[in-house]
């Protein structure tokens, strides 16, 4: 497993230094938990689409930020060394409950994605499904992603962002106060977060009707 800083189960404590955002995306997604797979089952094409796309190998190191109830495990390669992270506790069991049917060795902790207690480089495959929309500062999601991804390493990105050089439709400006309070930010945008990160896009691909982006990316220059 990858090298880790703090204790091998290390958790968020809940001290007065977390976050509103933190601690909300805590309360509604422990909430979500004991239904989130009959809601994301629509987008699970998409999810295996995006790993076969980033193409993980059985050698490789994996993390899975943000990884809800582990719908991602049954889509990596066995022999893998996965670890698995969510700021959810709820979210955590269902995927350590998960791992365990499917007869996988996954390292699944309580964790910030915002601040990772890894050392640079130490996965070769990272997984940022359904989270880069929700976490409260993805610049800071994808740049620790990108710190921790190993220089010849690649990022598997599927979410719902606005497209480079568009605006937001009016529908989805005047959904996004709701949807950002219920599960997510409809109106963020890509391509300054992976700039700003030093990571730069292998291919994109449109899903569910355009409304979902499927992304590989990896550290720019690396594939010079």
């Amino acid at each position: 497993m990858a090298e880790s800083r703090p204790s091998e189960r290390a958790s968020i404590p809940s001290t007065g230094d977390e976050t509103p955002s933190n601690w909300w995306n805590r309360v509604r997604y422990g909430a979500y938990a004991p239904v989130y797979d009959l809601f994301a089952r629509p987008f699970e094409s998409g999810r295996r689409y995006a790993i076969e796309w980033v193409d993980p190998h059985p050698d490789d190191r994996i993390l899975v930020l943000g990884c809800g109830t582990g719908r991602a495990l049954e889509h990596l390669p066995a022999g893998a060394s996965i670890t698995a992270i969510d700021v959810s506790e709820a979210m955590v069991r269902r995927t350590r409950s998960r791992a365990e049917s499917l007869g996988l060795d996954v390292d699944v902790r309580v964790g910030d994605a915002q601040s990772l207690p890894f050392e640079d480089g130490s996965f070769d495959v990272i997984l940022l499904h359904l989270i880069v929309s929700v976490v409260p500062e993805p610049k800071a999601l994808v740049a620790e992603a990108a710190r921790v991804l190993a220089p010849d390493g690649r990022i598997s990105i599927y979410d719902k962002f606005v497209a480079e050089g568009e605006r937001p439709s009016l529908v989805r400006r005047a959904a996004n106060p709701v949807a950002r309070l219920l599960f997510a930010d409809l109106n963020r945008r890509l391509e300054p977060l992976a700039a700003d990160a030093g990571i730069e896009f292998e291919g994109r691909d449109s899903f569910l009707g355009g409304l979902y982006t499927v992304t590989v990316a990896r550290p720019a220059g690396s594939g010079e």
